[in-house]
C-alpha cells in the first residue's frame, strides 16, 4: 500500500518536468547566430544542433571594418591622384594628394581642377586649368569671359570662330519658350546660353537653325558648347575693362604661338567679326555682337539684325 502511494507520488512529481519540456522553443542555429557553412581555418564555433558555424573575423577584417568606418576608403590611384595625403589605414587613405593645378574635393572624393585663377581674360585649357600664359603643350579650349561663383557658372568662349558665313535661321518664327529681348538694357540673360540654344535647336534641324546647331555640334574637349546669350557677351565684351582682358589673351596667343597663331585664332584678326547670339529680338531678328578686329580685338557692341544675315559662330561653354 505504501509502495503504491509512493509510485503515484513519483509519477505526479514528473508532470511539471514533462510540461516544461514541451514548452521549450525549437533550437535553430541561424537564430542563435550560427550562420556560416564553414569558417576559414576553422576559426569559429559549431552549432550544437546542426552543421552551421559562428565564425570569428580575422585581424585584417577587423582592421578593414575599423578603417572603413572612419573614412579610409581611397586607394589614391585615380585620375590626377598622386598618393595618399594622410597616414594609411589598412592600405587606404581618407584624403589623396593631387597633381599640379588640382585640389582634393572632399564631397566627390576626387581631384578637381583649380578654377580660382580662372578669371576674365585667362586662357582655359582642356584639363580644367587656367593661365595667363599660352602653353603650347596643353589643349587650349578658349578664353574665360565670365568668372565662376558659388551661385553661377563661369563661362569660356572659343578662341576662334567655329563657323563663318552662317545664318541664324531660314524661317521667321518666334522660338518656343524663348523670350524676345527688345532692348540692349534688357540683355541680362547671362546664364542662358545653353538653355537658349536647346530651345532653338528644338524648334528645328540644322538646315533651319544652322547657327545654334553649329555651336551645339562643336565638341572640342568633350565639352557642351552653346551659342552665347546676349547678356553674357554684353557683360563680357561690351565692357571696356573686360574687353581689355580678353584682348590681352588674344595678344598673348599671337605673341607666343608664332606661325600657328593664325590657325589657333581662326585667321580672322584683320577685319571685322559679327558673332551670332542666342538671344532673340523678334520672329525675324536676332542679336549679334560686333567687333572690329583690325590687327587685334577692339571694343565691340551688341546689335540686332535679320536672321538671314551671314555671321560667325563663336560658342561658349560653362565651367
Amino acid at each position: 500500500m505504501k509502495i503504491r502511494f509512493l509510485l503515484i507520488g513519483t509519477s505526479l512529481s514528473l508532470i511539471p518536468q514533462t510540461i516544461n519540456a514541451q514548452c521549450v522553443a525549437t533550437q535553430n542555429c541561424t537564430t542563435l547566430g550560427y550562420t556560416e557553412t564553414s569558417c576559414s581555418g576553422g576559426s569559429g564555433v559549431k552549432c550544437p544542433f546542426g552543421n552551421k558555424w559562428a565564425c570569428f573575423k580575422s585581424e585584417s577584417e577587423y582592421e578593414q571594418e575599423f578603417c572603413t568606418k572612419y573614412g579610409f576608403t581611397q586607394t589614391c590611384t585615380g585620375t590626377n591622384q598622386t598618393g595618399g595625403a594622410s597616414q594609411a589605414c589598412n592600405g587606404k587613405y581618407d584624403i589623396c594628394k593631387c597633381a599640379t593645378n588640382f585640389t582634393w574635393n572632399t564631397d566627390t572624393k576626387s581631384c578637381k581642377a583649380n578654377t580660382a585663377n580662372c578669371v576674365i581674360g585667362a586662357l582655359y585649357y582642356a584639363d580644367g586649368t587656367c593661365s595667363n600664359d599660352y602653353i603650347s603643350s596643353k589643349k587650349l579650349l578658349g578664353i574665360v569671359i565670365y568668372e565662376k561663383s558659388d551661385s553661377q557658372n563661369g563661362w569660356v568662349m572659343a578662341h576662334k570662330p567655329v563657323k563663318t558665313g552662317i545664318i541664324w535661321s531660314t524661317e521667321y518664327v518666334d522660338i518656343s519658350g524663348l523670350t524676345n529681348i527688345t532692348s540692349e538694357s534688357s540683355l541680362t540673360d547671362i546664364q542662358a546660353s545653353c538653355t537658349n540654344t536647346d530651345k532653338i535647336t528644338a524648334q528645328g534641324n540644322s538646315s533651319k537653325y544652322p547657327a545654334a546647331w553649329a555651336a551645339k555640334n562643336y565638341k572640342e574637349g568633350g565639352k557642351t558648347w552653346c551659342l552665347p546669350s546676349g547678356g553674357l557677351l554684353k557683360n563680357a565684351l561690351d565692357n571696356s575693362a573686360n574687353f581689355t582682358k580678353f584682348n590681352a589673351a588674344i595678344l598673348e596667343i599671337q605673341s607666343k604661338a608664332g606661325t600657328s597663331a593664325a590657325t589657333i585664332l581662326g585667321n580672322i584678326y584683320n577685319g571685322y567679326e559679327h558673332v551670332w547670339l542666342s538671344s532673340e529680338y523678334s520672329s525675324d531678328i536676332a542679336w549679334y555682337f560686333y567687333a572690329n578686329t583690325g590687327g587685334s580685338f577692339n571694343m565691340g557692341y551688341n546689335y540686332k539684325n535679320n536672321k538671314f544675315n551671314s555671321y560667325s559662330v563663336r560658342p561658349v561653354m560653362a565651367f
